[in-house]
């Protein structure tokens, strides 16, 4: 082989190595794969869901709770509540409250067939004027008696006044309530009752006609020796 020919095959030879030199190798030609982490992707989006409620929650207002009712509200009866049979006007215009006994105090001892009177100490606590056309009535319990009697004065709304009613206690022993009401010129009763309690002693009355002789004891003849 001459000269020529192994300069030629030499030259052939730099050449391919070059070649294989300069190229990238088959592990570069791979491509490299990263493992994916699903437990990491999975973290995220539930902190990025949290975080998206979150900001939600925020935004909206504040929700308040207020209980329906079921029923309607209990009402209870106040102080001056109308009595029955009288109307609210009635009460609201006519209307009284005791103040005290003037005369004969609850328990006081009477004999059978006494008369007394008994007076009351009541305020005009409505708005009308009581005129002296009122009347004293009869409620219930014992009526000793007693009548239906006009008041006989004037009583302007706020004043006091006295009342009085004559009356008779019952004949046997005992204890005895007479109840008295107030009535207007309706004759419509209303305001407080008004009350005689007495305490009858002793038995029925019995009219007495003078003193009672005593006998004179009659001598006795002593006889002689």
């Amino acid at each position: 082989m001459n000269t020529r020919v192994r300069s030629a095959i030499a030259l052939a030879m730099i050449l391919s190595l070059s070649l294989s030199a300069c190229g990238p190798s088959d592990a570069e030609l791979t491509p490299t794969v990263t493992p994916v982490d699903v437990s990491a992707i999975q973290t995220q989006a539930v902190q990025a869901f949290s975080s998206q409620l979150t900001a939600t929650a925020l935004a909206a207002p504040t929700a308040t709770f207020t209980p329906t009712p079921t029923s309607a509200p209990l009402v209870l009866p106040t102080a001056g509540t109308p009595i029955a049979g009288v109307t609210a006007t009635q009460v609201l215009c006519d209307n009284s409250a005791f103040v005290s006994d003037v005369t004969i105090p609850d328990g006081t001892v009477m004999t059978p067939g006494q008369t007394f009177t008994k007076t009351w100490k009541v305020q005009n606590t409505g708005t009308c004027t009581w005129t002296a056309t009122y009347v004293l009535g009869f409620g219930y319990g014992n009526q000793m008696g007693g009548a239906a009697t006009p008041i006989g004065k004037t009583v302007e709304p706020g004043q006091q006044a006295e009342i009085s009613i004559t009356l008779t206690a019952p004949s046997a022993a005992g204890d005895y309530t007479s109840v008295w009401r107030l009535f207007n010129d309706s004759d419509t009763p209303f305001g407080t009752v008004l009350t005689a309690v007495i305490k009858v002693s002793g038995g029925s009355a019995t009219a007495t006609t003078g003193p009672t002789a005593t006998p004179s004891p009659t001598p006795t003849e002593t006889p002689e020796p």
